[in-house]
């Protein structure tokens, strides 16, 4: 497979994730991610799937837009490497957040399907 046809691979299961992120639907994006996923980004440092989903769930996270664009892909066999350059909107605790971050999302292959295993978020611009 090209470069191009694994970023176009990626870039539609990384569309489904954020249209799943930009309509708060718990169940879609529990359909997305392992059930072991968990998340490294800078304001809430690590959290796992079960504490994320829960913040959705009770409306302390929300996300009005979520937007990647894949750089990167590292394929190795059932086991592949997405970095992305995004930019998401919502609400966190009532506070609005607007962030532009590099997102590595990690996907190993499961029954023919590719589930996200982690993501890290860091910002675009890094002090």
């Amino acid at each position: 497979m090209t470069d191009i046809e694994l970023k176009s691979q990626f870039q539609k299961i990384e569309d489904k994730l954020n249209a799943a992120y930009e309509t708060n639907d718990t169940e879609e994006i529990s359909r997305l991610l392992s059930d072991d996923w968990s998340i490294l980004e800078p304001s809430t440092g690590l959290s796992g799937k079960e504490q994320f989903l829960k913040a959705i769930k009770a409306g302390e996270l929300t996300h009005t837009s979520m937007k990647k664009e894949i750089c990167q892909v590292k394929l190795y066999n059932d086991f592949g490497v997405v970095i992305s350059r995004g930019k998401n909107e919502g609400r966190y605790l009532d506070q609005p957040f607007d962030a532009e971050q590099w997102v590595t999302n990690i996907f190993i292959k499961n029954n023919s399907q590719w589930i996200c295993v982690m993501t890290q978020e860091i910002p675009v611009k890094c002090q």
